[in-house]
């Protein structure tokens, strides 16, 4: 017999337990709860020259994409967004023989990101 349970919604943010580092473990550990298709973890926590570190870099199973996925807590804002695509940029320059989507993860996407 399945097992039911109801869940309960909670913000992460300012969590005592579950961070945004327990966020992107769970993503490492299976790439496809983001429903990207069947992908894989490529790196974690990539330097990037003079912009940081890219949360999550994932790869198609054929090797021909990439998806820079950076993780956020709370609502979008304008600072992860940015970061999001500067990354996105920094890896498609660099490794231009793959395609390259930018991806965020954040617990509400804001209206505002959308007109971005």
């Amino acid at each position: 017999m399945p097992i039911y349970a109801r869940f309960e919604t909670i913000s992460l943010k300012g969590h005592p337990e579950l961070d945004e580092r327990w966020v992107q473990d769970r993503i490492a550990e299976d790439p496809s709860i983001l429903g990207l298709g069947d992908v894989v973890l490529k790196d974690k926590e990539r330097i990037q020259p003079r912009a940081g570190r890219l949360d999550l870099l994932l790869q198609d199973a054929e090797a021909s994409h990439r998806y820079e996925v950076e993780v956020q807590l709370g609502p979008t804002d304008e600072s992860h967004i940015i970061r999001t695509i500067e990354y996105w940029d920094i890896e498609r320059k660099r490794y231009p023989q793959y395609e390259h989507t930018a991806v965020i993860v954040a617990e509400q996407i804001t209206a505002r990101a959308f007109s971005t």
